[in-house]
């Protein structure tokens, strides 16, 4: 089976941080290795902003929900996936079809 969630434009994406709309909160495990990424990511993007860009903050929990949106734009095969190592080569085989 191969599914998308949902097709999307940047026009429907919501700022969680600037809408008064009902999250959830997702505590989950990651990496070490992970979490240093996101730590860096936050990092780069806070540092390459001009003044007039400051005016949202960008945290872990942005980049991870920015991801989220972007994945949910994407066709993947989800039938027996077995694993997370089968799960992420059927993403990033997704995303390479798409170049």
């Amino acid at each position: 089976m191969i599914t998308s969630t949902r097709e999307h434009n940047s026009k429907t994406i919501i700022d969680i941080e600037e809408q008064n709309i009902t999250s959830v909160r997702l505590t989950i495990p990651v990496r070490v290795d992970q979490e240093e990424l996101l730590t860096k990511m936050v990092r780069m993007i806070s540092s390459n902003r001009d003044r007039d860009h400051k005016k949202a903050r960008i945290t872990k929990a942005t980049i991870i929900r920015a991801y989220i949106d972007a994945l949910s734009s994407i066709t993947v095969d989800i039938d027996n996936i077995s694993d997370e190592k089968v799960l992420l080569q059927r993403i990033l085989t997704s995303l390479n079809n798409r170049s």
